[in-house]
């Protein structure tokens, strides 16, 4: 019973010291503010002697320090490796718990594979560690096998696909003892490299063992053995298949042949054919994609119509979706004086087949008061059928003294550029049929009481005539002010009057002209720059009503008894859930705990859950020791 007791003494833990109940971030103002002396002491109604470090560990709540530094140790690697390793792993950490990654370090470590390969594929710590240990019990099992770490890469292979390889290695009899080593031998190519490309192809081994070793035979008496290393799924193919594809290949005009020929379908192989015999000379393939010369052709012709880099070429192709007349499209739009970057810009544009742009450039062309091509070029987003409409109507509708169009017209009195306007208009296209006195008339309430910015990003508020325009404004005045935005007026009636509702409990609460740092400071009793700091540790608390801040800090302050202190250091939990906070707040009295930090309300369901049962559980272990001391 003694050795029982030193077992707790000796591996005691601070919880409350722990990241379970201490908040983080960069609130080193507020830190410094409310040290503390009692900063470390625990706040459960527990001895600090009946905990241990298995309570952290089995909790996942670990810090990410914490788990920095044990990765570190583990590996003897830099800050920087274990930020990447940390980074890499960082989505299975939602899941499972810390630990996971430095248990998986140590198994691998103690089966012998290199750090190198933990570095270079950091997502294998990702595996539940029952299955990482089941692949490497199956990977020691595979017969012939010398060197055990060459086999790392099969480490990111599904268990499924390991067991079946290492049950075809077991069953077939190959020279070598494996078909890694068949391949290597064949190929004269270190084992380390066939495995890696077998790990990337392991469905080579559903292929049989007989087909596998004809179809190799074919294909090293036509291509390079490195190629074929690089591209095993060729072997997949019936063998009659692959020597009709390489005698066409041999008679055709290309200079090299590559395995990947052997399988893209017959119409890409005859653009590749076209494109040796119109430009004379080898195109530039990838080594699994198909017409990939197309690709590189386009990319190369957009950077040098543009004047753009590489990156920004490859953007648009990738927006654009590879389209076929891609750089004849452009051809034509510079042709027409379009600036580059407008056409980068307005990429989409491009999309349209050739003739279809070459006809909504000429329509545009027929615009009256056109002042520059470059204006209305936005407008080529839409169909030729809308866009002829839309020119026709601009054309039979003179604005102002000028006889100008909408889209001039509303960029006048806005302040906006005229492309900026017709590339909003083409997005909303009502904005052509709205008749012309809503227009004109809602354009001139919106301007008198609203931001132009806000009016541009939503125009649905044109679609309302302007009595209803004018009223809605007017009730949202009395309340909101200045603060007028345009969905205020296409709202319905019940969401405008609870808006206006909360708009003057956020008044009563915060007073006239007082910001919530501010408040802060008047409700909380901190100075301004504590005040900031809150602000500074949670920004999104500026997103927060003002009303459910009041509750919450009533809340904790009032029926709690927490200090200003408490809620400066996790400001977090000024925007949780206040129905949560008293959910959990009840639950953590039930059993007897009163966490003297407030982050452990704010945590996730799943890290809420593991606290409280590790809570019950330290508290049972803590019976235990006093039943039995």
């Amino acid at each position: 019973m003694l050795k029982l007791v030193q077992f707790f003494l000796k591996n005691r833990s601070a919880l409350a010291g722990r990241s379970i109940l201490a908040g983080t971030g960069d609130g080193s103002v507020l830190r410094r503010t409310f040290r503390t002396d009692d900063a470390n002491k625990d706040d459960l109604q527990l001895s600090l002697e009946s905990l241990d470090d298995s309570i952290s560990s089995a909790t996942a709540l670990w810090r990410k320090e914490e788990l920095l530094s044990r990765m570190k140790a583990l590996l003897n690697c830099s800050q920087e490796q274990s930020e990447i390793l940390y980074k890499a792993n960082k989505k299975a950490l939602r899941v499972f718990a810390p630990k996971l990654l430095t248990d998986n370090i140590e198994l691998l470590r103690a089966h012998g594979i290199e750090e190198k390969y933990i570095y270079d594929n950091p997502r294998v710590l990702s595996n539940p560690t029952d299955e990482l240990s089941t692949k490497l019990r199956l990977l020691h099992e595979l017969p012939a096998v010398e060197d055990f770490k060459i086999l790392s890469p099969f480490l990111k292979a599904p268990l499924k696909a390991v067991q079946h390889m290492v049950d075809v290695s077991k069953q077939e009899s190959i020279a070598g003892g494996n078909r890694i080593n068949y391949l290597s031998e064949r190929t004269d190519t270190e084992p380390v490299v066939v495995a890696k490309f077998f790990a990337s192809n392991i469905r080579v081994y559903r292929i049989a063992l007989d087909k596998f070793v004809s179809n190799l035979d074919i294909c090293l008496q036509h291509l390079a053995p490195a190629d074929v290393v690089r591209h095993l799924s060729v072997l997949a193919y019936a063998p009659a298949s692959i020597r009709e594809r390489l005698k066409a290949l041999e008679n055709s005009p290309l200079e090299t042949i590559k395995p990947w020929m052997v399988r893209v379908p017959d119409i890409a192989l005859g653009k590749s054919f076209e494109a040796v015999i119109e430009k004379g000379k080898q195109p530039v393939f990838k080594d699994s994609v198909t017409g990939v010369w197309f690709e590189t052709y386009v990319i190369k012709r957009m950077e040098a119509l543009l004047g753009c880099t590489e990156e920004t070429a490859k953007d648009i192709y990738d927006k654009c979706k590879g389209f076929v007349s891609l750089v004849d499209n452009i051809e034509l739009l510079v042709e027409k004086k379009i600036p580059p970057e407008a056409i980068v810009k307005h990429s989409l544009i491009l999309t349209s087949k050739r003739e279809d742009l070459q006809q909504k450039v000429a329509t545009l062309e027929t615009l009256q008061c056109l002042r520059n091509l470059n204006d209305v070029i936005p407008l080529c987003a839409l169909k030729v059928y809308q866009l002829k409409k839309v020119v026709t109507n601009l054309n039979n509708e003179p604005l102002g003294p000028g006889s100008t169009n909408r889209i001039y017209y509303f960029a006048d009195s806005t302040g906006f550029t005229p492309s900026e306007v017709a590339e909003q208009f083409a997005r909303r296209t009502f904005m052509f049929r709205v008749p012309k006195e809503n227009f004109l008339e809602n354009l001139k309430l919106f301007m008198q009481h609203m931001n132009r910015e806000d009016i541009l990003a939503d125009l649905w508020a044109f679609k309302y005539s302007p009595g209803i325009v004018a009223e809605r404004i007017e009730r949202a005045k009395q309340v909101r002010g200045k603060k007028l935005m345009p969905w205020m007026v296409r709202c319905p009636d019940v969401v405008l009057e609870k808006s206006l509702q909360l708009t003057k409990e956020s008044g009563l609460v915060l007073g006239e002209n007082e910001t919530i740092v501010e408040y802060f400071c008047k409700r909380l009793g901190f100075d301004r720059e504590v005040a900031n700091s809150i602000i500074l540790k949670a920004p999104s608390v500026r997103n927060v009503r003002i009303t459910k801040v009041k509750k919450v800090i009533d809340y904790l302050l009032d029926e709690l008894d927490y200090r200003p202190q408490d809620i400066a250091l996790n400001p977090r939990i000024l925007m949780h859930s206040l129905q949560t906070t008293k959910k959990r707040m009840n639950q953590l009295k039930e059993i007897g705990c009163r966490p003297k930090s407030l982050i452990i309300v704010c945590r996730s369901q799943r890290q809420y859950d593991l606290f409280v049962k590790e809570w019950m559980n330290s508290k049972e272990r803590m019976k235990k020791v006093k039943q039995y001391g």
